[in-house]
């Protein structure tokens, strides 16, 4: 997000910091300290966004039980590999807990890619997303590669997504 700023961009995508990292954008109060004092401050006030944190934060408890944080515990660069969207991740993660395929998980992440790749590569947003996750979370389940799938289409009871 620095260099996108020091290269020209008007906004950049961060989250408030009590919302931030993981799955989600980085920090929005890392980046304003860090631009502070420069010739691309933002003007932003730190103790501003720190009580827009602290609000947030505690709003966030209420949304524990469904935060990826049971295996996931830091940020990780996956998602270069299997280009799946912050909120797909934490729904999908959810839905293989939902379906026992929770140890599967690993696999249901490399099979997303393949999925998207099957699907014609296309933009993942609601409801896209979700569609590639449940022909992942499927092709995991009934043990289906890539090949498999284009293989036996003609056969295949597919998600009704």
């Amino acid at each position: 997000m620095l260099r996108c700023a020091e290269a020209g961009a008007d906004i950049v995508d961060v989250a408030v910091d009590s919302m931030s990292g993981m799955t989600s954008q980085p920090s929005m109060g890392a980046l304003v300290a860090s631009l502070a004092g420069t010739p691309l401050d933002t003007g932003l006030k730190l103790p501003h966004i720190s009580d827009y944190s602290a609000y947030w934060e505690q709003t966030r408890t209420l949304y524990a039980p469904f935060e990826c944080t049971t295996t996931m515990k830091s940020g990780n660069a996956d998602v270069y590999l299997n280009e799946i969207p912050g909120g797909q991740y934490t729904n999908l993660q959810f839905q293989a807990y939902s379906l026992g395929l929770e140890k599967q998980f690993e696999a249901i992440k490399k099979a997303y890619a393949e999925a998207n790749i099957l699907l014609g590569d296309i933009i993942k947003v609601t409801p896209s997303s979700k569609v590639v996750g449940d022909l992942a979370q499927f092709m995991v389940q009934n043990q289906l590669s890539a090949r498999d799938v284009e293989d036996r289409a003609e056969e295949l009871s597919f998600p009704s997504s």
